[in-house]
């Protein structure tokens, strides 16, 4: 059966299951990750009344009960790192490696909650990162042979006089 968590109180859960039908579980009954929280869509067998075996269903989100998602981790790392990534403009070096480290980490935890914001978030600021440092790698790299190359003009210069 489908139904939607209403809330978790004194150890227990409570869930809209079909023809808006309270049903109370143990949390011991929870069998998804984290913990259960007021606006998820969750699968259940009911017995005797109770819930049992309650799974958080996969990318469902009860919005339309007026229950917002709550942000996850990997979407503030994502976020955090894209803002590090904007900065990294600005910034040299350090903004940008820091925008490299948290959407690589970000990434991760998407991957592992299924959160696709997250995960573009993430994959934006490594990904981008990883563009600015190779393209400022490279520009430096230019910058310091032309400067040498300026340099080593100038010794020859001076020895065919």
């Amino acid at each position: 059966m489908r139904g939607t968590i209403l809330g978790v109180y004194d150890g227990r859960g409570v869930l809209l299951g079909p023809n808006d039908q309270r049903v109370e579980f143990p949390l011991s009954e929870w069998r998804s990750a984290g913990s259960p929280t007021a606006g998820q869509i969750v699968d259940y067998v009911e017995e005797g009344g109770q819930a049992r075996g309650v799974f958080a269903a996969p990318g469902a989100w009860a919005g339309a009960r007026g229950v917002s998602q709550p942000t996850s981790t990997a979407t503030v790392l994502g976020a955090i790192g894209c803002v590090c990534l904007v900065l990294g403009f600005i910034i040299p070096l350090l903004p940008t490696v820091a925008a490299f480290v948290l959407g690589v980490i970000g990434a991760g935890q998407a991957r592992e909650t299924s959160d696709e914001t997250g995960l573009l978030l993430s994959r934006i600021s490594w990904i981008g990162a990883l563009v600015l440092l190779v393209i400022g790698f490279v520009f430096m790299g230019a910058l310091l042979a032309f400067i040498g190359t300026i340099g080593w003009s100038a010794v020859w210069h001076e020895l065919n006089l």
